[in-house]
């Protein structure tokens, strides 16, 4: 009979599992703070980008529309840290209605405490407008200023000193209305005025021109000329003794440009019949003495008129 001995049983220290639970601990509070901040961020820069679209589109909308006039200029208008307004032609009537169309977005409410965080103490609104070129301005109309810019997005607690890659955006727009995202602490890029070049007046020399106004020195059409033909008909009248035809051609020459005229003239020829001839007598030889063969009455044989019997 095998007796059965006690075997050896190990379990799990409480030293040991404190230790498991600190780690697990540390891990998932890394994990948590990590998460945090990539939402953080992510709200971040959502804002920032619904801020850059709202220049875009008002910088379009203005281009579209050919606004000439300041007040009827689309604009973005920071209103506080955590708001701001776009003012465009929804509509599409082609001006601008501020208290239909005016469209804010405020992001007081974000638990990422988000607030733009240019200047210590600003004045707002601060504007920025674009003109029919894109161009931006900002102030009060009448007394525009360059616009005001850039625009930083920045995480609390945080300060336009302090702003950084990992806590802040900025929003870039140049005088002539371009707009860049970018992260905090980048280096705002500086734009030159660009070259305009007047509009030459000269005319481009392969260019031709074609005025149908008649009268001008410049037209291809011309008034209908006066035009007199000299006509000379060649005439062949079949001449008959005693006979005096009157021969009446019709002739129509072509005349350019574009003229057709009709010419009728009346020829009279003036003809000189022959005086009677004179016969042969039978038996002459024709030729003799100037005779002839009398067509009707004879006829030639052996060199000689003969009478038809």
């Amino acid at each position: 009979m095998n007796s059965l001995g006690f075997k050896s049983q190990r379990g799990v220290s409480l030293v040991e599992i404190l230790v498991m639970l600190v780690v697990s601990a540390i891990i998932v509070t890394f994990a948590v703070n990590l998460l945090g901040k990539s939402s953080t961020n992510l709200e971040r820069q959502n804002i920032a980008k619904k801020f850059k679209t709202s220049l875009d589109r008002a910088r379009f909308d203005s281009v579209k529309r050919r606004a000439s006039s300041c007040s009827d200029m689309s604009r973005v208008e920071i209103t506080s840290a955590t708001s701001f307004t776009v003012l465009t032609d929804d509509n599409g009537d082609g001006t601008l209605e501020s208290a239909s169309e005016t469209r804010t977005v405020d992001f007081s409410g974000s638990q990422a405490s988000v607030q733009i965080v240019d200047d210590s103490s600003p004045t707002y609104p601060i504007t920025i407008r674009f003109d029919q070129r894109g161009r931006t301005t900002s102030g009060a109309c009448g007394s525009e200023t360059p616009a005001y810019t850039p625009t930083v997005f920045c995480n609390l607690p945080c300060t336009s000193a302090t702003a950084n890659a990992g806590n802040s955006n900025v929003v870039f727009v140049s005088p002539t209305g371009t707009t860049a995202l970018m992260t905090g602490g980048s280096t705002i890029p500086t734009f030159s005025a660009p070259t305009v070049a007047n509009t030459s007046a000269n005319v481009n020399p392969l260019l031709s021109i074609w005025d149908l106004v008649t009268g001008n020195s410049n037209s291809n059409s011309s008034p209908t000329p006066t035009v007199t033909p000299t006509v000379t008909p060649t005439v062949t009248p079949t001449v008959t003794p005693t006979v005096t035809p009157t021969v009446t051609p019709t002739v129509t020459p072509t005349v350019t440009p574009t003229v057709t005229p009709t010419v009728t003239p009346t020829v009279t020829p003036t003809v000189t019949p022959t005086a009677t001839p004179n016969y042969c007598a039978s038996g002459v030889a024709p030729g003799t003495s100037g005779c002839i063969c009398d067509p009707v009455n004879q006829h030639l044989q052996g060199s000689k008129c003969r009478n038809n019997h």
